[in-house]
């Protein structure tokens, strides 16, 4: 699989310039610009499609003691980029459902789960930062995700990074679709698609 350099040149190819790099951390405002998104635009695609390749399942430690109006408490995981489903035995959430029966919260030093149950398992986004462990399919996501973020910067063509947007926006819904027909059960996958469907490209920094 490629190196994050590779990734990085896969994206400035898009923007149809012949400028690489050879390490992110070079002084050119490629790396620098490239540098700047990688990882908030690698940790949102992460997050906002159901991949294979980061989706974690176990269960959670219970740790600290919980507010009064609460019974348990479990440590939140810390590589946990976005919560896709809590089971509390018999009982589930899912994301996009209500969260009624818990609640997500700091104590100042840590994230924690606290619930009236004492078993929690969840199935969450795991941040993965080796892309040894990608798949051609975000590989791909990201590379166009990466490049609409920094053409306007690179380039200063605003046509190209609408095209670009559009580009990755379209590579996105691609990988739901296929995420709905792998891994997940079919309510899942509705009631995940749906949690995701709306969702702003912020992280452009172009006013889309």
């Amino acid at each position: 699989m490629p190196a994050d350099t590779d990734i990085a040149n896969m994206a400035l190819s898009r923007l149809g310039t012949r400028a690489t790099i050879a390490d992110l951390s070079e002084n050119s405002t490629e790396a620098r610009q490239i540098k700047l998104w990688y990882a908030t635009v690698r940790d949102d695609l992460q997050s906002l499609v159901d991949w294979n390749f980061n989706r974690v399942s176990q269960a959670l430690a219970s740790l600290g003691t919980p507010p009064a109006r609460w019974a348990s408490s479990y440590a939140y995981p810390s590589d946990c980029l976005k919560m896709r489903r809590l089971d509390f035995g018999t009982a589930s959430w899912v994301a996009g459902d209500p969260a009624s029966d818990f609640e997500i919260a700091s104590d100042g030093s840590g994230t924690f789960l606290y619930c009236n149950e004492d078993r929690v398992s969840a199935v969450y986004a795991q941040r993965v930062t080796d892309p040894a462990r990608f798949t051609p399919g975000f590989v791909l996501a990201l590379v166009d995700c990466l490049a609409a973020a920094v053409a306007h910067a690179i380039t200063q063509k605003a046509d190209l990074a609408e095209m670009l947007l559009r580009r990755a926006q379209e590579r996105i819904e691609r990988a739901r679709a296929d995420s709905a027909n792998e891994g997940i059960a079919q309510g899942d996958a509705e009631r995940l698609a749906q949690s995701l469907v709306v969702r702003d490209f912020d992280w452009m920094g172009d006013g889309t």
